[in-house]
C-alpha cells in the first residue's frame, strides 16, 4: 500500500511540476532554436520516433556496458539497485529497460540530458540522486519532502520508465492525451511557439520536459550518440517517413519518388533505418529525375541524366543517333538541374553514354562507355548489374578501338566477401571497407542475404580502406574534388 501511495503522489507532483510553460507572445522556431540546429535537421514536432523510445532490442547489455565504459564514471562503479544489491549501472539500466520495454538508448540520453551522468568524469551525489530529473524541475527544491521517495539512481530510472510506459503511454492510448494535454497531431504552445507532435514519443517528451530547450538538448545528445554514419553512396529509407535518400558527400539527398530511386538502385538493397538515425546528415537537394532520362530546359538544351550528373547532348543530330525520340523528353528547368554535376558533353553516339555490352570472339565481355572498355571479370558481377542483357558480338579490332580501362567495379553500398574468407566488406567509391562485427552489420541495417560471394581474385585489385564505424560523424565532402563513381 505504501508503494501505491508513493506512486500516486508521484503522479500529482509530476502534474504540478511538469505543467507547460506558456509565453504570451507568439514565438517562432527561428527565435527559439539556433539556426545551426535547424539546419542540421532539428524538428520540434518530431524529436524522436516511438521506436526510439520503446524498442528494447536496440541495445543489448554487453553493448550498454561497452558504451558506458567508453564514456565515463558509470562504466566503472557499482550502485545499489532497488533490491539493495550493488550492481553495475549498466545492469540497472538494462533491468529497467527490459522491465518496462524501453530502449536503453533513450534511458542513456535521459541520464545525460538531465544530469550529464554518462559523460561526467566526477559526478556529485546530487547528480546520482536526481539522475533522470524525475519529480523535480529547474526551479524546484530538491529538499522538498514530497519528492524524497524518488531519490537515488535506481529509483530515478524506475520511476521515469514507469512514468513513460504506464502513465504517459497509457494516457495517450486510453484518453488520447497525456495528463498535461500533449498528444500526437494536437497543436499546443511550447514557450509561445505552436508545436504539433508527430508521434507519441514527441508528445511524451514535452510532457516530461515542457520546454523547447530541454528537448533540443535531448535531440543534440541523441544525434551525437545514435545517429549512424553510413558509407558514402549508401541508399537508405526512413522506417517512419518512407522517404528514400542517397547519402552522398555527407548529406542526405531525397529521391523525388520510388520510381526515380528504382532507376538507380536495386530496391531490395535499400537499407531500412529509423529516421532519427539520419539526423547527423543535413538535407541535400532532391534527386528529381530517373537515371538516363532526357531533360529539356527552358533554353532548349537537352541533357542526359547520368546518376548525379547532367550531360549536355550537343546537337539534335547526336540526339537522334542515340536513338531517342521526342516522346523521351521530360520538361525541366535550369533550376531543376542546378544540383546535378556537369558531366562530359555527349558529342557522338559512339560514346555510348548509357553504356554498351560487347563480347569478343574469345567470349570475354566488356562494358563500353565514353571511349573506354572495362572488362567484366566474373559472372557474378555480370548477373548483379546486367542480368537479362545480351552482349553485342564484336571483333577484336572493333573492341581495340576503345581504350582499355580498369575492370568493371562493384557499385557503392555493395556487400562483398571472397569465397575463401569470412571477412565482409562494403564498397565505398571503389574501396573495400571492412565490417568488423555482426553487431555493426546489423546496427547499420544491412541484410545478410545481400552479401555477394565472389572468387578471391575479383577482390585482389581493390584497396582495403578504413573499417566501418557506426557513430563517427559523417564527413562533408566537396563533390567537385571527388572523382565521380557509380551509385
Amino acid at each position: 500500500m505504501k508503494r501505491f501511495s508513493s506512486m500516486l503522489a508521484a503522479t500529482l507532483v509530476a502534474a504540478q511540476i511538469l505543467s507547460p510553460i506558456l509565453v504570451s507572445a507568439q514565438s517562432s522556431a527561428n527565435e527559439l532554436i539556433p539556426q545551426a540546429d535547424l539546419a542540421l535537421g532539428f524538428d520540434p514536432n518530431s524529436i524522436i520516433d516511438d521506436r526510439d523510445m520503446f524498442e528494447v532490442e536496440r541495445m543489448n547489455l554487453q553493448s550498454l556496458r561497452s558504451f558506458l565504459r567508453a564514456r565515463g564514471t558509470l562504466g566503472h562503479i557499482k550502485i545499489k539497485d532497488i533490491d539493495g544489491q550493488d550492481k553495475e549501472p549498466a545492469e540497472i539500466i538494462w533491468r529497467v529497460a527490459t522491465s518496462y520495454s524501453m530502449n536503453p538508448q533513450y534511458l542513456l540520453v535521459l541520464l545525460q540530458k538531465e544530469q550529464s551522468l554518462v559523460e561526467d568524469p566526477n559526478p556529485s551525489q546530487k547528480q546520482f540522486d536526481w539522475a533522470t530529473g524525475y519529480g523535480v524541475c529547474d526551479s524546484c527544491s530538491k529538499d522538498d519532502p514530497r519528492i524524497q521517495d524518488f531519490k537515488g539512481f535506481a529509483n530515478q530510472l524506475e520511476y521515469a520508465a514507469k512514468q513513460h510506459r504506464e502513465r504517459y503511454l497509457m494516457q495517450l492510448l486510453t484518453k488520447g492525451t497525456t495528463l498535461s494535454g500533449h498528444a500526437a497531431n494536437k497543436t499546443v504552445k511550447i514557450n509561445g511557439m505552436d508545436v504539433t507532435p508527430a508521434n507519441n514519443a514527441t508528445a511524451m517528451l514535452y510532457t516530461y520536459t515542457p520546454h523547447i530547450h530541454g528537448n533540443l538538448n535531448l535531440w543534440r545528445i541523441w544525434r551525437r550518440w545514435f545517429s549512424l554514419n553510413f558509407p558514402d553512396g549508401t541508399v537508405v529509407q526512413g522506417k517512419t517517413s518512407g522517404q528514400i535518400y542517397l547519402l552522398r558527400f555527407g548529406v542526405k539527398r531525397p529521391f523525388k519518388n520510388k520510381m526515380v530511386a528504382s532507376s538507380m538502385i536495386d530496391p531490395s538493397k535499400v537499407v531500412m533505418v529509423e529516421d532519427s538515425q539520419l539526423s547527423a546528415y543535413p538535407d541535400g537537394p532532391t534527386i528529381s529525375f530517373p537515371n538516363y532520362a532526357i531533360v529539356e530546359t527552358e533554353d532548349g538544351k537537352r541533357y542526359l541524366i547520368d546518376g548525379q550528373s547532367k550531360r549536355l547532348i550537343v546537337s539534335n543530330t547526336v540526339y537522334r543517333k542515340l536513338g531517342f525520340t521526342e516522346d523521351d523528353i521530360i520538361e525541366g528547368s535550369s533550376a531543376d538541374l542546378a544540383s546535378y554535376e556537369s558531366g562530359r558533353d555527349i558529342e557522338s553516339e559512339k560514346q555510348y553514354p548509357t553504356g554498351l555490352l560487347g563480347q569478343g570472339p574469345n567470349g570475354g565481355v566488356w562494358f563500353i562507355q565514353d571511349g573506354i572498355r572495362h572488362p567484366i571479370t566474373d559472372a557474378t558481377v555480370f548477373k548483379l548489374y546486367f542480368k537479362g542483357r545480351k552482349p553485342k558480338p564484336m571483333a577484336d579490332a572493333e573492341l581495340e578501338a576503345y581504350e582499355k580501362g580498369a575492370a568493371y567495379q562493384f557499385r557503392n553500398g555493395e556487400l562483398v566477401r571472397a569465397a575463401s574468407k569470412p571477412d565482409v566488406y562494403v564498397v565505398e567509391n571503389g574501396v573495400l571497407r571492412p565490417i568488423l562485427s555482426g553487431e555493426v552489420f546489423e546496427q547499420l541495417g544491412w541484410q545478410w542475404h545481400n552479401i555477394v560471394t565472389v572468387p578471391d581474385r575479383v577482390l585482389r585489385d581493390y584497396t582495403i580502406g578504413n573499417p566501418v564505424q557506426m557513430q563517427n560523424a559523417p564527413r562533408l565532402i566537396d563533390a567537385e574534388t571527388t572523382v565521380a563513381t557509380n551509385l
